[in-house]
This record gives structure tokens, C-alpha cells and sequence, in this order.
């Protein structure tokens, strides 16, 4: 009995091995060297946790699509309290590829980019 179990447990581990190696092939067929810009905006009556909780999905959406080195998370700020600006800079600073810019901002560096 303590054998199937072992053995059910390393099919286990082989099979989300071979799916997370499918997956990862996948992607990199995919996008295989693209820089992406994933942008997040931030209405002007979101709350601290609302902001937190908007770039921590944009980070994990980010993770499951690919290489996080290669993109980058871009909050813009529409208006938020210099509470939620604070802390939204405070958030970007440790998590990597991730800032807050201003609308301006962000347009400045879009056309920057696209030249």
C-alpha cells in the first residue's frame, strides 16, 4: 500500500514537471523576446488596499504570462491621494519592474519608446 503511494506521489511531481516545462516552451514560442509594458490604472477613488491589491494582480498576471524580467508594470496615477501615492511608490519600490508615473509621465516615455 505504501508503495502506490510513493509512486502515485512521484507521478504526481513528473506529470506538473512536464506541464510546467510544456508551459514555459509555450511561452517562449510565443513571446520569445518581446519587452512588455503591462499598464495599470488607478482611479482616483481607489483605496490603499485597492492599490496594493491592482499591482499585486498586475505583478502575478505578469508572472503567469512570462518572464517577469523582461516587463514591466506601470501604475498610473489618475488622481489618487498622496497617501495612496506613497504607499503605491512604497509597493513599486519592492517589487521589481513595477513604478508610478504621472499620465504625462507616461506619455512622455510611451513616445519616447515608440521612436
Amino acid at each position: 500500500m505504501l508503495d502506490f503511494a510513493i509512486y502515485g506521489i512521484l507521478i504526481f511531481f513528473v506529470l506538473v514537471g512536464i506541464v510546467a516545462s510544456i508551459y514555459t516552451v509555450m511561452m517562449r514560442l510565443v513571446r520569445p523576446g518581446a519587452l512588455g509594458r503591462f499598464v495599470v490604472v488607478i482611479p482616483p477613488k481607489a483605496s490603499e488596499e485597492e492599490v496594493a491589491s491592482l499591482i499585486c494582480a498586475a505583478r502575478l498576471r505578469v508572472g503567469l504570462m512570462g518572464d517577469i524580467s523582461r516587463s514591466e508594470v506601470v501604475a498610473i496615477d489618475c488622481g489618487m491621494t498622496q497617501r495612496c501615492r506613497l504607499q503605491c511608490e512604497a509597493m513599486c519600490r519592492e517589487l521589481d519592474h513595477t513604478k508610478v508615473l504621472a499620465p504625462e509621465e507616461f506619455l512622455k516615455q510611451l513616445t519616447m519608446h515608440s521612436e
